[in-house]
């Protein structure tokens, strides 16, 4: 694992904020609630008329926003990084950008609000990010408004897209992460985005919603944990309330207290099982926090602070245990049971990411015997019932010995490797298919296992 990864895990939980002109909307229009779909997402499940939403420019004053108190609020909560909506499906821009006059510093509030967080987290020691939509509701040449979001990316519409990730990447200090949303780029797009990061922030982590495999780290779907075992750094994206992630004034927000040991407990699931735990709040329309959503930060807070966020696997014991069941080796030719399945997730868009299996580990145990010389020598086979009906080339691993090998076409049993002493105690063996971790193609020979002879 590299630094950068290791970095970013220290991170663990984290405050996202979703922020805009739709908070001033706040989930009603013209005295009506709009009941339908996200309330970030109001100008489209409220089919609004885009003449009159996008006037509430007029109306974004932000009398009671304060960069300072939200990134406090952050730190109570024992929240260790901060991502903002730099940009929302709507395209309406919370920075100062030269690419449209369709932003918050020529709003009424004349503020750029990603300069004021950003600062506000500086000076206060929380690492930054910034969430971008791949969509623009805003933007003429991009695609209108879908049912589903996952739309393609104009060409005149990338060129937009990389103009203002080229000034957030370069204006607002260091960035920890890149979020991206929604949308369906091309592999090519996705390609030009991530190496604009790595030009201009080379230490920020992207998220999976790149798409194409792009990304440093997989982006659960909303609200999720992961129900697989994962072999790639892994973020769960969550909401107070489940219903939205913009601020809605007549959402049912229940008990506090429950609220509050719900979402500690789910943080530390998360932390403990190795991904960060990203929660969201919704601003109000004047820039302020939800009175119930601060309480229930600071209650989190408190409740950390009784019970710390840990990731499980601390002790040398404890990543014993984490381990798949080992199997116990004896002096005979021993085919050791299935193989305990990793995974990454892939897709090209929201609506397609899916898991794959890419590797497969074995948990051995060498008994101790008193008389012998310390440790056996094993022969490592790979072995399947059937003969393979396809080459493949899978990589080995085990303690110090990493390397790629060949199982070729019509063979059900070849030697990886042959006089491996293995002193008494467990061993980890790990077979996975060639790449990077959220790269790598389909492990589809899943009946593949291992004989120690």
């Amino acid at each position: 694992m590299n630094k950068k990864v290791e970095d970013w895990q220290e991170l663990k939980f984290g405050m996202f904020i979703h922020f805009g002109l739709y908070s001033l909307a706040a989930g009603v229009w013209k005295g009506k609630k709009i009941t339908r779909g996200y309330s970030e997402q109001i100008l489209s499940h409220g089919y609004l008329p885009q003449g009159d939403y996008e006037k509430l420019t007029q109306e974004f004053t932000l009398e009671d926003f304060d960069a300072k108190a939200i990134v406090k609020l952050a730190k109570q909560a024992g929240m260790y990084y901060l991502v903002v909506s730099t940009k929302h499906h709507d395209g309406f821009c919370l920075f100062d950008t030269a690419t449209t006059d369709y932003k918050s510093t020529n709003a009424a509030c004349k503020k750029d609000i990603i300069r004021e967080l950003s600062d506000a987290c500086r000076d206060q020691g929380l690492a930054f990010g910034i969430y971008y939509s791949w969509i623009d509701w805003h933007f003429p040449q991009a695609l209108p408004i879908s049912a589903h979001n996952s739309d393609t990316i104009p060409k005149e519409h990338q060129t937009y897209n990389i103009a203002q990730l080229t000034e957030l990447l370069s204006n607002y200090g260091a960035i920890c992460e890149l979020w991206m949303d929604m949308g369906a780029p091309t592999k090519g797009q996705s390609e030009e985005v991530y190496a604009l990061v790595q030009k201009l922030q080379s230490q920020c982590m992207v998220n999976g919603r790149i798409w194409n495999d792009c990304g440093d780290f997989l982006t659960m779907e909303d609200n999720k944990l992961p129900t697989v075992t994962l072999d790639v750094p892994w973020q769960t994206p969550a909401s107070i309330y489940h219903e939205t992630w913009g601020y809605r004034e007549w959402q049912q927000r229940g008990d506090k207290q429950e609220k509050i040991q719900e979402l500690s407990d789910t943080a530390r699931k998360v932390v403990a099982e190795g991904g960060n735990y990203l929660l969201n709040i919704g601003l109000m329309g004047d820039g302020s926090v939800q009175p119930f959503e601060q309480e229930v930060l600071q209650g989190m807070g408190r409740s950390l602070e009784q019970k710390p966020l840990a990731r499980r696997a601390k002790t040398e014991l404890e990543r014993k245990e984490a381990l798949p069941l080992p199997t116990k080796l004896n002096k005979r030719i021993q085919v050791l049971p299935a193989g305990s399945p990793s995974y990454r997730y892939t897709g090209a868009e929201y609506y397609s990411y899916h898991p794959i299996p890419t590797s497969l580990t074995w948990t051995v145990e060498v008994p101790e015997e008193k008389g012998e010389e310390e440790g056996r020598t094993y022969e490592i086979r790979w072995y399947t019932e059937k003969p393979l009906a396809e080459e493949l080339k899978l990589c080995f691993g085990m303690g110090d010995e990493h390397f790629c090998f060949s199982l070729q076409r019509e063979r059900n049993e070849d030697v990886i490797l042959s006089g491996v002493k293995l002193a008494s105690g467990l061993h980890t063996i790990t077979l996975h298919t060639v790449g990077d971790a959220l790269k790598r193609p389909e492990l589809k020979n899943m009946d593949i296992t291992l004989k120690l002879v």
